[in-house]
């Protein structure tokens, strides 16, 4: 296991061989989390899809849909201590780690408490059919325990979240990473043993929301046992005024945290209320083929946010220059590569994968392959921006695309479906991030070159 970065090596070919080690282990270990998550994905959607049936399937998709939307209490904090406290921990300062640590966790655990007193009562008073549409008016048993265990495990998992993104400043990932693979893997044996034995909604969604929780409290006891000075010096007075620029950025941040919600969970929340069980399964269907590449991707990625930090810390430009042309070259490839296959082989690929043929259309297979490959150049350079200390400015850029889109799905379904669905998405990107990004990045590296030549653009 890597040193951490405030024990690394103090001259720059040392400190470069920590980032390189560390970025290694976190793709080591995220190769072995996708194929965990690859298998879970694999086997859960066709399970649950198999087990509940069609009209179960789509409550299933609309309880979990409707909990995600609340994550954005979680208020970007997590996202928006990782640059600072990276920074923090290459120049060794225990002290204002942990101011930052106890300005983050303090809102977030008051809101989530507040939070739990809203909307736990709205889920035990409202009709079903008020909050989950036609997916409510299933007659199906145990919706509302279902939606009931769904949010409280989200709002427990918010603040183990503001913790277990430290990992990211501090270049441990990998930790986090094979911990919520040993969790995902419960996930999967969950959820098969719930088809065999049981065809209950609450069951599945217990299958579902348990083992990611289970892995951030494991995470985060390790986390906060390895450094406990973090848990020292709590000062209210100091956290209230530390607290208020963590805020502003974490609220940008979660501007484009939040987009993984608003633009993949509101879309099939609406279908659910809206349309026909068929349209709307197959929508959600649709959606977790285009979130398995997007999401493994990425995932590869992320491990650079912490690393480009550390690298503008020590004004280590040479090697942030090199990584950045590496990333963004790895990207444009492998986004090719996969518009391809959804375009070719999309429909033979949701046979195999649920076991039952669902035609999507040339047309919906083209943009769902458009719209990952868009995805994959958005999410790597919102993670360099982020890195070189432009998370303000990327995360409001992703902010309005997504806030556009998501006010513009009801009239997009009401258009063409999900064909206009998709081609919305497509066209949000094109038109704002994929060139407002790399612009953003491009000033910021050259800005941190300080003479050296920008090769981002």
């Amino acid at each position: 296991m890597p040193e951490s970065i405030t024990l690394s090596a103090q001259n720059p070919e040392g400190a470069r061989k920590t980032r390189i080690r560390t970025i290694r282990l976190a793709w080591s270990s995220l190769f072995i989390s996708k194929i965990v998550t690859f298998g879970v994905q694999v086997l859960a959607i066709p399970t649950a899809y198999r087990a509940l049936g069609e009209d179960g399937f789509a409550a299933y998709a609309a309880v979990t849909a409707s909990a995600n939307l609340i994550w954005a209490l979680n208020l970007g904090i997590g996202g928006a201590l990782v640059t600072p406290i990276a920074e923090a921990a290459a120049r060794g300062d225990e002290t204002r780690q942990a101011q930052l640590v106890h300005a983050g966790l303090f809102p977030l655990v008051l809101v989530c408490l507040i939070g739990a007193l809203l909307v736990v009562p709205i889920l035990l008073s409202l009709p079903l059919a008020t909050m989950f549409g036609r997916a409510g008016q299933t007659g199906l048993p145990g919706i509302r325990a279902a939606a009931v265990i769904a949010m409280a495990a989200t709002l427990l998992t918010i603040p183990l979240s503001g913790i277990d993104a430290l990992r990211q400043a501090y270049q441990e990932m990998h930790i986090g990473i094979m911990i919520g693979t040993v969790c995902n893997a419960l996930m999967c044996v969950g959820l098969l043993l719930a088809s065999r034995y049981s065809h209950s909604l609450t069951v599945f969604v217990l299958a579902f929301v348990g083992p990611p929780l289970l892995a951030k409290i494991v995470s985060c006891a390790a986390l906060l046992a390895k450094r406990r000075y973090l848990l020292r010096g709590f000062d209210l007075q100091l956290v209230k005024v530390q607290m208020k620029p963590l805020l502003g950025d974490g609220i940008r941040y979660l501007g484009s945290s939040f987009s993984n919600i608003l633009v993949y969970q509101w879309p099939v929340y609406w279908m659910t209320r809206h349309e026909a069980t068929g349209l709307s399964s197959a929508f959600a269907i649709c959606t977790q083929m285009a979130l398995v590449p997007v999401s493994s991707l990425l995932g590869l990625v992320q491990p650079l946010w912490s690393p480009i930090a550390d690298a503008v810390a020590r004004k280590d430009y040479g090697w942030l220059d090199t990584q950045v042309r590496r990333t963004r070259n790895a990207i444009v490839a492998s986004g090719l590569a996969i518009f391809a296959t959804i375009l070719i082989g999309g429909d033979l690929l949701v046979q195999l994968w649920i076991g039952k043929p669902l035609s999507l259309g040339w047309q919906v297979r083209g943009l769902v392959g458009l719209y990952v490959a868009l995805a994959l150049w958005e999410g790597s350079y919102l993670t360099i921006c982020f890195g070189l200390g432009r998370l303000r400015e990327g995360s409001t850029a992703v902010f309005l695309r997504v806030i556009c889109f998501a006010i513009a799905v009801p009239l997009l379904t009401w258009i063409g479906g999900p064909r206009a669905i998709w081609l919305g998405l497509c066209c949000s990107v094109l038109f704002w991030t994929g060139w407002k990004l790399p612009l953003l990045g491009k000033i910021g590296l050259t800005v941190k070159l300080e003479g050296f030549q920008d090769r981002l653009g």
